[in-house]
């Protein structure tokens, strides 16, 4: 089986400073969702991944699995940063589960991480079958067109902004066999039964408002995740680096000191 091509994009910082990796949701580029909160990381160089066919990524040549696409972007990160450099990471929704699966699978390479409207199981399989099947039929318009009220929380909705506005113009752009076989790869992904055997410093950070990962499943899998924190971020829906850059910043920042001594 052939590995996902995972293009990297330096969000911010420089070569000296310590690395935070960012990963992002199923249907956004990494940069759009998180080029405002990696600015506001000014001790960090970030750097961000696109998901198949996604961004600058290339199209999937064939189906992947979450452990895969792991494997991949700690390939990409390494032969940009060496694989004896300390990281970070930091992943929202897909993002996030790819973070658990890097931990779980490679938790030598990562000092601290965190997940953001995420989980060790999103959604259920019949959620993702149904939309790998409205987008064979149909295409990723009624996905689009679903997205503002999926992604948002209430204050985003009440008053759109540009970059809210982008996010979901640019999902157009994405590649639907691609996005298919992501939610195919999000079907199959579920690692309850080992969030115990995390070893990594984890914050999870939930939005108060989202519908699809909830505070309240964020708080389960902390209960089961040892030394885990947890925060929620007032009137934020799934996308938590957009809509709130700057409080995810500082929780970030907050985070990834306090386990860096």
């Amino acid at each position: 089986m052939v590995a996902p091509e995972i293009a990297l994009t330096l969000l911010s910082g420089s070569a000296e400073q310590p690395v935070v990796v960012v990963g992002p949701s199923l249907g956004t580029r990494v940069e759009r969702l998180w080029s405002t909160a990696a600015a506001l990381l000014s001790d960090y160089r970030v750097i961000g991944w696109d998901l198949p066919g996604h961004g600058r990524s290339a199209p999937a040549t064939q189906p992947f699995s979450t452990e895969e696409l792991a494997s991949a972007v700690l390939g990409a990160v390494d032969a940009e940063v060496g694989a004896d450099a300390p990281l970070r990471y930091a992943g929202d929704s897909f993002g996030g589960a790819v973070g658990l699966q890097l931990i779980l699978d490679h938790p030598d390479r990562f000092e601290a991480a965190a997940i953001l409207c995420s989980g060790a199981k999103i959604a259920t399989v019949e959620v993702w079958r149904g939309r790998v099947d409205l987008v064979c039929r149909e295409g990723l318009g009624p996905v689009q067109r679903a997205s503002p009220e999926r992604w948002f929380g209430e204050r985003v909705k009440a008053r759109p902004t540009d970059e809210s506005r982008a996010v979901v113009e640019e999902l157009a752009d994405i590649d639907a066999a691609s996005y298919c076989g992501a939610c195919a790869a999000l079907a199959a992904f579920d690692v309850r039964d080992r969030l115990s055997a995390i070893q990594v410093p984890l914050l999870a950070v939930a939005g108060s408002d989202d519908l699809v990962t909830t505070a309240e499943q964020h708080g389960e899998l902390v209960c089961h995740t040892p030394g885990a924190s947890f925060e929620v971020l007032p009137g934020v829906g799934h996308l938590a680096p957009l809509e709130d850059p700057s409080a995810t910043a500082a929780l970030l920042e907050k985070h990834f000191a306090k386990e860096s001594g």
